[in-house]
């Protein structure tokens, strides 16, 4: 557990917890995604690395990309199930991804107008709780 003050400065700032890589969930499998911290304008980015297709096994590698070692071994693991996030927890971030997938990729004009705001509004209220409960986490002793 961490339990100095640098911790919280640190998952504000970089949200992944100093992740390089995210699996996003979608329809069929999944997209790796590899984090990019810029710590100056206090934020991320993510750049699509793969996709993979869960049923068959198949990546397909971002054009101008080539899989890294490290990058391999994530998708054989990820394929392998171990995702490290079980019930509630898991299905939400399931969710998320899905509804990422669905605002990037097959969204409408028309339904991101819709839906846009909510979906923010959920978001920062479900990111103010946890950091909220990192803080408390922190703050006490192991």
């Amino acid at each position: 557990m961490h339990t100095h003050s640098g911790f919280l400065r640190g998952f504000a700032l970089n949200m992944g917890g100093g992740r390089e890589y995210y699996f996003r969930p979608r329809p069929g499998g999944a997209m790796l995604l590899r984090i990019a911290y810029d710590a100056r304008l206090r934020r991320s980015e993510m750049h699509r690395i793969a996709g993979i297709n869960a049923k068959t096994g198949s990546v397909n590698v971002a054009s101008g990309h080539d899989l890294t070692d490290t990058e391999r071994a994530l998708i054989d693991a990820w394929l392998a199930g171990s995702t490290g996030l079980t019930g509630d927890a898991a299905k939400a971030a399931e969710q998320i991804g899905h509804i990422a997938h669905w605002a990037q990729f097959r969204a409408t004009p028309a339904e991101l107008t819709d839906a846009t705001e909510e979906l923010l509004l959920a978001m920062q209220d479900l990111r103010e709780v946890l950091v909220r409960k990192a803080a408390q986490r922190a703050q006490k002793p192991d």
